[in-house]
C-alpha cells in the first residue's frame, strides 16, 4: 500500500524539478515603454546595454538612460519599416553563452519574445529580431518568413545610415 503513494509522489518530485518553465531561470526584470527585459544578473543587463549604446553605465543608478537605448532603438525599427503596430510590447529575454549552433538572438513569435545571447548583442542584431516582433505584430497574419528575413535585414543594414 505504501508503494501506491510512493510512485506518484516521486514522480512529481521528479517532473517538478526536471520541467520548470523557460522562463524560471530569469529572477529578474526591467520594464521599458515598448519592452520587458528578463535577465538573471546585474551583468547581464549591464553588458546588453553597453553594446546597445557603445558606452558603460551602471544599469542600477542610470536606469532611464538604459530605457531611452532600448526604447530609441525600438522607435527607429518601426521608422525604418514604417510599421507602427498599436500597443507594441515585446519581451526580452537575456541569456549568457551561443543559444543554439550558429545562433546569437532569434525571435519567437508564438511567446512574441526575443532571445538574445548577451556575449554577441549589437544593436543591429537586435534590430533584426525587433523587425521580425514589429512585423509579427503589424500584420494580423503571420507572414512568409521569406519575407521577414528581406526586411530585417533590411533593417539592419539601415539603421543608422543617415545619422
Amino acid at each position: 500500500m505504501k508503494r501506491l503513494f510512493f510512485y506518484p509522489i516521486l514522480f512529481a518530485i521528479i517532473l517538478l524539478y526536471c520541467c520548470q518553465p523557460a522562463w524560471a531561470e530569469f529572477d529578474k526584470s526591467f520594464l521599458t515603454k515598448y519592452s520587458t527585459i528578463y535577465y538573471t544578473q546585474d551583468k547581464d543587463i549591464d553588458d546588453f546595454i553597453w553594446r546597445l549604446g557603445g558606452q558603460k553605465l551602471e544599469f542600477a543608478t542610470d536606469r532611464n538612460l538604459a530605457s531611452s537605448r532600448i526604447d530609441r532603438l525600438i522607435k527607429r525599427t518601426q521608422m525604418i519599416l514604417d510599421m507602427w503596430p498599436k500597443d507594441f510590447k515585446v519581451n526580452i529575454y537575456l541569456h549568457r553563452g551561443v543559444l543554439q549552433p550558429n545562433r546569437v538572438a532569434f525571435h519567437d513569435s508564438k511567446s512574441n519574445s526575443l532571445h538574445i545571447c548577451v556575449d554577441y548583442a549589437s544593436d543591429g542584431v537586435v534590430a533584426h529580431e525587433l523587425a521580425h516582433a514589429i512585423i509579427d505584430q503589424y500584420f494580423p497574419l503571420s507572414t512568409p518568413t521569406k519575407m521577414q528575413e528581406i526586411l530585417a535585414q533590411y533593417v539592419d543594414r539601415h539603421l543608422w545610415s543617415d545619422y
